[in-house]
């Protein structure tokens, strides 16, 4: 699974601000017992276009998950780490989630968003009618 923090409105997800915020919450989430405990988090660099200097901003965060991982615990950590943030930077800071051809966006981390990501790990298809705050579309989409 592909964990990535910023808005869902078509933004690089390479840029400065995002890269940094998908940053803080791979460190977030190495410090966070119940979500570290049953995953393996990797940062994902951007790759750096030909002949240009080596990328350095985290893209995505990659999760390997085991048998004991809780979706509810990521959506919560995402948004206690959204509330962390300076009030300008919240809004902007959604997680977005892809696994096996779905894409997940969370905002407001509702019980309800950590339901559809969980059916999205289980390969279930989110709800197409979606809560305000949350949004789920095609990998390609948006990007």
């Amino acid at each position: 699974m592909r964990v990535r923090i910023g808005a869902d409105d078509g933004d690089d997800p390479g840029a400065a601000g995002t890269a940094g915020l998908t940053g803080d919450f791979a460190d977030w989430l190495t410090q966070d017992r119940e979500v570290s405990r049953s995953t393996a988090v990797r940062r994902v660099r951007a790759t750096a276009p030909s002949g240009a200097m080596s990328g350095d901003l985290v893209e995505w965060i990659s999760l390997a998950v085991s048998s004991g991982f809780s979706a509810t615990a990521l959506v919560y950590a995402h948004r206690t780490f959204r509330a962390s943030l300076p009030p300008r930077q919240r809004s902007g800071a959604q997680l977005v989630v892809e696994y096996d051809g779905v894409r997940i966006v969370v905002e407001d981390g509702t019980a309800e968003d950590a339901a559809r990501v969980a059916r999205a790990l289980a390969g279930g298809q989110a709800d197409p009618g979606l809560s305000q705050g949350a949004s789920q579309e095609s990998p390609g989409a948006g990007s």
